[in-house]
């Protein structure tokens, strides 16, 4: 079975991670075979008070999880040159860590059926300017998107980078343009484009 180059783009929603998503699938992997995957992490945003129905919402997101990776890591994966992930497990863990989930690294541990991407791009914003891009989209802002809350989700990720090899943090608070020149000098570095 051939090797599939995996891609993972993290960061607080804002941070530019999707935007460049499609900048490197559509300019820096144009006429390959890719694959865009997005991690479900939804049931964590019900988590609240109540400790029975956080453990069945931890426990189902487990289960969602890894049914997720064990598709994208079965037969049909062999189909594609790179799978580009828009969120990943470091994804999840932050948020994990940000809605009071205790255990991250045992959490990760239990998870090592996961293959870890080829390379994480960690797409590093305040949480302020996060809320600020959010506004200026016109999106509604969900309870999950206030300063506090997004400022524990980028605690999280720090916390959780150095439990993954190969994550590269991009200062995603610089121009679209700059941002994208400087992914394909790490795509290139890494061996994931030439």
């Amino acid at each position: 079975m051939k090797t599939v180059k995996t891609i993972a783009f993290c960061g607080l929603d804002g941070s530019g991670k999707s935007t460049q998503l499609k900048l490197v699938k559509n300019n820096l992997l144009k006429d390959k075979r890719i694959l865009i995957a997005k991690l479900p992490y939804s049931p964590l945003n019900d988590l609240g008070k109540n400790p029975l129905k956080d453990l069945i919402l931890e426990g189902r997101s487990g289960v969602e999880i890894i049914k997720y990776y064990l598709r994208l890591q079965g037969r049909e994966s062999s189909k594609y040159d790179y799978i580009l992930h828009d969120r990943h497990m470091l994804c999840f863990l932050a948020y994990a860590h940000a809605y009071g989930i205790k255990n991250i690294e045992t959490i990760k541990s239990l998870l090592n059926i996961i293959k870890n991407p080829d390379l994480t791009l960690y797409f590093d914003i305040s949480p302020e300017i996060a809320v600020k891009r959010i506004i200026e989209r016109g999106e509604p802002i969900n309870k999950h998107e206030n300063i506090e809350t997004l400022s524990k989700v980028r605690e999280g990720y720090y916390r959780g980078i150095k439990l993954f090899p190969n994550v590269e943090i991009i200062e995603a608070k610089r121009p679209i343009e700059q941002t994208t020149e400087h992914i394909k000098k790490i795509l290139i570095k890494n061996d994931i484009i030439k």
